[in-house]
């Protein structure tokens, strides 16, 4: 088990530190890291499919289920953000919302190559 978290001061999206908090373990966020990168695969891609077929409803599930985990490894203000965009496609279907999802793919496919980043240095 390594000691520390190592170098995390490059990551803009990816807090370790605050999974660190949360999980109380080094190993713990390690051993996390892969799924929730392997998960990213299919959940942006997914989420891509379904807003570009305008299936609000379906994006909505999906950001529900990234609520899992996106406030363990993510800074507060983006679990927010997506936990915010995820309560108002729910309720309504709009342009503006389709527009407010798409905007979170950036970050979701900063998180996942953040992640690979670190696992990389890990190894």
């Amino acid at each position: 088990m390594h000691a520390n978290l190592g170098d995390t001061g490059s990551f803009q999206v990816l807090n370790l530190q605050g999974a660190l908090e949360f999980l109380g373990d080094v190993q713990a966020v390690c051993e996390l890291l892969g799924p929730l990168v392997q998960s990213l695969d299919k959940d942006i891609a997914d989420l891509e499919q379904m807003l570009a077929q305008g299936d609000l409803l379906g994006a909505a599930g999906l950001l529900h289920s990234l609520k899992g985990f996106i406030p363990v490894f993510c800074h507060a203000a983006f679990a927010e953000q997506l936990a915010g965009v995820e309560k108002r496609i729910r309720l309504q279907d709009s342009p503006a919302l389709r527009n407010e999802a798409a905007a979170l793919l950036p970050t979701l496919h900063q998180l996942k190559a953040e992640a690979r980043v670190y696992l990389q240095q890990r190894a």
